[in-house]
């Protein structure tokens, strides 16, 4: 998903009067959702088996397999995509709109998707 995109929903969804913060702010929580989501399953984007030297490990999974930390979220480039599986980013959107707004149904939310993916294996299901 497009971070432009993702901002935008935030906006869409967030609570009447809750002001958004500036965008290092909202990034930051970004990041901080992404986190979340990745210390709930193994987000495919975000997995590598070859560690670089300037990479950031967030939590090894083992046989020389680690789940990377991704990078913060860049809302005034309107071509970057957040750092997570497309399915997983609507987790992240709820997680930041739990962590702006303080309402537990976002959460939940996060959650329930976190929990289709990971019953799905973490694959992309095609219907046609």
């Amino acid at each position: 998903m497009l971070c432009k995109r993702a901002k935008e929903i935030i906006k869409l969804k967030s609570a009447s009067g809750i002001k958004l913060p500036d965008d290092e702010i909202l990034s930051e929580l970004f990041l901080e959702a992404m986190l979340w989501v990745a210390s709930k399953c193994s987000p495919n984007e975000l997995l590598e088996r070859y560690r670089s030297p300037n990479m950031r490990v967030f939590r090894n999974l083992g046989d020389d397999v680690f789940i990377r930390i991704p990078k913060k979220p860049n809302f005034n480039d309107e071509n970057e995509h957040l750092e997570i599986d497309e399915s997983l980013s609507y987790a992240v959107i709820n997680e930041v709109l739990f962590r702006l707004n303080k309402e537990p149904f976002y959460r939940q939310i996060a959650l329930e998707i976190i929990g289709d993916y990971v019953a799905n294996d973490a694959k992309v299901i095609d219907v046609f």
